[in-house]
């Protein structure tokens, strides 16, 4: 079988680790990525990369225009239409949301140079935010465009499928599979003791945290209910970047003086390590009008390696969560304070939940269980052929885990 994926997501060689595991799981496989030769992220711009593991021929690198913001960038036509007609893949997979400009763009090519191959997408939207007019007629149209010439959509979470059958605009086959895996290798349980040590985490039940440092995430709402367990011998580990560092370190930091270890932003490879310096993970996200939680792969870290994690309602979390945690009702200081004190006070149940947790997210976030769902669901596909959407009746197929 021969796979294109176009997308940006892939610029990081640690994020390509998937396509790696893909060839293993089936060396017959034949695959090309097509990623902008740089696109600014969040913390700043990020130059493509390619996985040791992959040849310098399955990283194709186009230079994208405009390239600040994923949404609205695309490809010189030229080269992809040239990408295409050398390749002729059985399967184009394009990670961008439908109304991308990049996906509108991949799928118009793709019918003219590589007509035979079946056409996927992958969804992270849970939300379906709407635009004012004029911007609420284009992303209309461009969903309309992409999702009626597609034969299956792979969403990253369960309201994502919902949202997208209810829209009435596609009638594919949906999937649901998480976008990216873990690597049960690096995810190992463990102690960290030297670094324990040395952010000042020793003698005290250590609370977790790894991601961007913004309102949305919970933040504020975890301090709150964590001043109200002052009398507990807690710590809090917060790793990552975000504008709500200069709040921790004035305000925070000076509250609770020698309890808040703060690790700016690190290598993704390293967060392992600095989470094994935890007792307990917390991810308490809250919803706003034009966000939730989409997923949440810090909590699925904290769970494969194996400690008891607490999550909000926000978006999918409790989705993702599954037995190996508690759920608390986003917002709520009081309620995530009852959560944090149960466990601050029975060791024996943060092993438990460590357990639970760390066989569920074996069984359903170990990227040989993702990149092998992944291969199913291309087989799936290419077996129904290049139709399209536009002379399909089918009822639409929802296949989830």
């Amino acid at each position: 079988m021969r796979i294109l994926f176009v997308g940006h997501s892939f610029l990081s060689a640690e994020n390509q680790t998937k396509f790696v595991t893909m060839k293993q799981l089936d060396p017959e496989m034949d695959l090309q990525l097509v990623v902008p030769t740089k696109m600014q992220e969040r913390f700043g711009p990020r130059t493509y990369e390619i996985h040791p593991a992959l040849d310098a021929e399955e990283v194709v690198a186009l230079k994208a225009w405009p390239s600040n913001w994923h949404m609205t960038y695309v490809h010189s036509p030229r080269r992809m239409a040239a990408v295409l007609r050398a390749f002729q893949p059985d399967v184009v997979h394009i990670v961008e949301e439908p109304q991308a400009w990049i996906t509108v763009e991949t799928i118009a090519l793709q019918r003219r140079f590589a007509p035979n191959a079946a056409m996927t997408l992958f969804t992270w939207d849970n939300l379906l935010r709407r635009r004012r007019f004029p911007l609420n007629v284009l992303k209309c149209r461009l969903r309309a465009y992409s999702l009626r010439r597609t034969a299956t959509v792979v969403c990253g979470n369960a309201r994502a499928a919902e949202l997208l059958r209810a829209e009435g605009r596609f009638r594919g086959s949906i999937e649901i599979i998480p976008q990216f895996g873990l690597d049960a290798a690096t995810h190992h349980p463990g102690c960290e003791p030297e670094l324990r040590r040395q952010l000042g985490l020793d003698g005290s039940v250590v609370i977790g945290y790894a991601g961007r440092l913004v309102p949305e995430k919970g933040l504020r709402v975890l301090i709150d209910a964590l001043g109200r367990l002052k009398s507990h011998p807690w710590k809090l580990l917060l790793v990552g970047a975000g504008p709500l560092e200069s709040e921790i370190r004035q305000r925070w930091m000076v509250e609770f003086p020698g309890r808040i270890a703060l690790v700016p932003l690190v290598p993704s490879e390293e967060v392992p390590r600095y989470l094994r310096c935890a007792d307990i993970f917390v991810l308490p996200s809250q919803s706003t009008p034009t966000w939730q939680e989409q997923f949440g792969l810090s909590l699925t870290q904290g769970m494969m390696l194996g400690l008891p994690c607490i999550g909000s309602t926000s978006g999918a979390i409790p989705e993702v969560l599954g037995p190996g945690g508690e759920i608390f009702e986003e917002k709520s200081a009081e309620e995530l304070a009852g959560k944090l004190e149960g466990l601050l006070n029975q060791p024996a149940r943060r092993e438990h939940l460590g357990i639970l947790g760390r066989e569920f997210a074996l069984r359903n976030y170990a990227m040989e269980a993702i990149a092998g769902r992944y291969l199913a669901a291309f087989a799936r596909a290419r077996s129904c052929g290049p139709a399209t959407n536009e002379v399909s009746g089918e009822p639409l197929e929802l296949i989830s885990p």
